[in-house]
C-alpha cells in the first residue's frame, strides 16, 4: 500500500471491509480475515508513525462523524450550532467548546442522543449495558460498524503481533471466566465455551476445573479471558492440579490487577498477560505496554482522549482527572467527550518501548477510592496490596472491602481455613500503619459467600454512600477481631460493583 492508501485506511477502514460482514458469519469468512489481518498490520506500523500523521487521522475521522451526524440528527446538528463547533473545518483543539457528557446527563437527553439508522446502513442492533456504574447505558450499533471499529483491536496488542491472525480467525481460540465485554461481537463466531456465571467458589469443585480444562485443550491455542480475581483463582488451582494449559495469551477484564497478581498468573499459566482498557460504547481505549507496566498506550487512530475535573474543566497533561472519550468507530450512538467514570492522566513523554502512540495511566473508577477522616482520598488498589501482601490472596477465596463510614472500613473473607491470632495480629497491624496518620476504625468478618453483583461482576469494593443500593449480598458466619472470634447472625448487606 501507498502512504495516501494508508492513510485512507486508518480515516476510513469501512471502504476496505467487504460488504456483507454480520455477527455469525465471521468465522473462517476469507474476505473478513484478510480486510482484519490489513488492518491489524496498518496498526501495527502506524503505532511507530510521527504524532502529527496520527493527528491528521484523528481530525478527518472526527470531521467525518461529526458531519455524518449532523445531517442525520436534529439534537447533534443543534448541539454543534450551539456550542460553535465548525463540523467541516473542526480541529482537535474545537473538542472543548462541546459539553461533557456523562450517563446522568445521557439518561436525560433520552432517545435525541442516538441518531435514526439509514436504509443504507445496514442490520443494527440493541442493547444495554450491565450497569455496573449504577446507571445502565443503551447503545445502539449499526452491526458493521461494531465489527469493524472493535474486533482488530482485540489483537492491536504486541501479545498478538507475533501470531498468525488469519489462522486464529479461522477456529474459535476464547474461553471466557465471566462474561467479557465484546461477548455481544465474538460468541457465535470466536468463543469455544464461556462459563457465564463462574465465581470463584466454583473453581474449588474439580468437576469444573476439568471442564475449563477441558475446553482450553478444545480451543487450543487458547486465550483465556476473564475477571482478575477469577483468573488469579484459576492460575492458584492449576499449579495445585499440577498442569500444563497451552495458552496464548490472558486477556484481563472488568478489575483492577495488582502486580502480586500478576506474577502468580504468569508463573502458573505460562502465558502473557494482556490488560486493555475498555467501555461500553466507546470500544477499546487503550493496551498496558508490556515494556511499561501500568501505562497505557491510546488508541489514538479511532478515539481522542482528555482528563477534566469534577467541573469539567480540561486538565494539564500529568494532571489525575477523569477520562473523557471522543470515540470515531460508532455513528448511531456518538460517543463525544463522554465521561468514562474512569480516572487517569495523559503523560507527555514518549514511552520507552518506542511507540509513538500516547501514554496514559489508568487509576481505576471515580468513587473507586476511600475517603479518609480529613477528607483526602486513599486508592482502594493501594489497601488491596497491603491484604495480599498479608496472605489473603493464597489464604482466601473471596474478598469484599466495604467502606461504612468516613472512619469506618469493613473487610469481609471468605477464607480456606480460620486464620491464626498471628496471622489476625498482621493484618490489623498493616492495616494500623497504612491509616497511621488518621482515625480509622477497622473490622474484619468472615463470610460464607460474596455473591456477584449486578452484571454478574465481583464486587471487590463498596463505598459508604452505595451501601443501601439493591444488588448483591453478602453471607456473613462470624466476625474476626484480634485476638478473638465472635459468632454472628447472618447479615445481609445490599451492595453496588465498583468496576462496569
Amino acid at each position: 500500500m501507498t502512504d495516501a492508501q494508508k492513510l485512507d485506511f486508518l480515516i476510513s477502514p469501512e471502504k476496505y471491509f467487504p460488504t456483507e460482514v454480520s455477527r455469525g458469519k465471521l468465522l473462517g469468512n476469507v474476505q473478513f480475515i484478510e480486510s482484519t489481518v490489513k488492518y491489524c498490520d496498518l496498526l501495527a506500523e502506524s503505532q511507530y508513525w510521527e504524532r502529527k500523521k496520527i493527528e491528521t487521522i484523528q481530525v478527518e475521522r472526527l470531521r467525518k462523524l461529526t458531519g455524518s451526524i449532523a445531517l442525520s440528527s436534529e439534537f447533534w446538528s443543534k448541539t454543534f450550532i450551539e456550542h460553535g463547533f465548525p463540523v467541516e473545518t473542526a480541529a482537535l483543539t474545537d473538542l472543548c467548546k462541546l459539553p461533557v457528557l456523562d450517563r446522568t446527563t445521557i439518561h436525560k437527553l433520552g432517545d435525541a442522543l442516538y441518531v435514526n439508522p439509514l436504509l443504507a446502513d445496514g442490520d443494527t442492533y440493541q442493547r444495554t449495558s450491565s450497569g455496573t456504574t449504577g446507571i445502565p447505558l443503551k447503545l445502539i450499533y449499526n452491526e458493521r460498524e461494531m465489527i469493524i471499529g472493535f474486533i482488530a483491536l482485540i489483537f492491536r496488542h504486541p501479545v498478538f503481533e507475533k501470531i498468525n491472525l488469519a489462522e486464529l480467525l479461522k477456529r474459535k481460540p476464547f474461553v471466557n471466566l465471566g462474561m467479557p465485554g465484546f461477548w455481544h461481537i465474538c460468541k457465535d463466531d470466536f468463543f469455544e465455551r464461556t462459563f457465564q456465571s463462574i465465581s470463584v467458589l466454583d473453581l474449588e469443585k474439580p468437576e469444573v476445573r476439568r471442564e475449563i480444562y477441558k475446553s482450553i485443550e478444545r480451543a487450543k491455542p487458547a486465550i483465556l479471558v476473564g475477571y482478575a480475581s477469577l483468573i488469579a483463582r484459576l492460575a492458584y488451582w492449576v499449579s495445585k492440579d499440577n498442569i500444563s494449559l497451552p495458552l496464548i495469551a490472558i486477556r484481563i477484564t472488568s478489575e483492577p490487577i495488582t502486580l502480586e497478581e500478576q506474577g502468580l498468573i504468569f508463573k502458573h499459566l505460562n502465558a502473557p498477560i494482556v490488560n486493555m482498557l475498555s467501555g461500553n460504547g466507546t470500544g477499546f481505549v487503550g493496551f498496558e505496554c508490556s515494556g511499561n507496566l501500568g501505562k497505557f498506550h491510546l488508541n489514538s487512530e479511532s478515539m481522542i482522549l482528555e482528563t477534566v475535573d469534577e467541573h469539567g474543566s480540561i486538565l494539564k497533561n500529568g494532571e489525575e482527572g477523569e477520562l473523557v472519550i471522543s470515540a470515531f468507530m460508532f455513528t448511531l450512538t456518538p460517543i463525544i467527550r463522554y465521561a468514562h467514570n474512569d480516572m487517569g492522566k495523559i503523560i507527555s513523554e514518549q514511552c520507552v518501548c518506542g511507540r509513538t502512540l500516547p501514554l496514559f495511566e489508568f487509576h481505576g473508577r471515580r468513587g473507586y477510592e476511600i475517603v479518609l477522616p480529613d477528607g483526602k482520598k486513599l486508592r482502594m488498589m493501594h489497601l488491596y496490596g497491603v491484604l495480599w501482601q498479608n496472605g489473603l490472596g493464597k489464604k482466601s477465596k473471596q474478598i469484599q472491602i466495604i467502606q461504612n463510614s468516613k472512619n469506618s472500613l469493613q473487610i469481609i473473607i471468605v477464607p480456606r481455613k480460620p486464620f491464626s491470632e498471628y496471622e489476625e495480629g498482621g493484618i490489623y497491624k498493616s492495616l494500623a500503619a497504612l491509616f497511621k496518620e488518621n482515625n480509622m476504625n477497622f473490622e474484619i468478618k468472615y463470610a460464607d459467600s460474596i455473591s456477584p453483583g449486578k452484571g454478574r461482576k465481583p464486587c471487590l469494593f463498596i463505598h459508604f454512600p452505595n451501601i443501601n443500593s439493591d444488588i448483591g449480598k453478602v453471607e456473613l458466619d462470624f466476625c474476626l477481631a484480634p485476638g478473638f472470634f465472635t459468632l454472628l447472625t447472618k447479615t445481609l448487606y445490599r451492595c453496588i460493583l465498583a468496576t462496569d
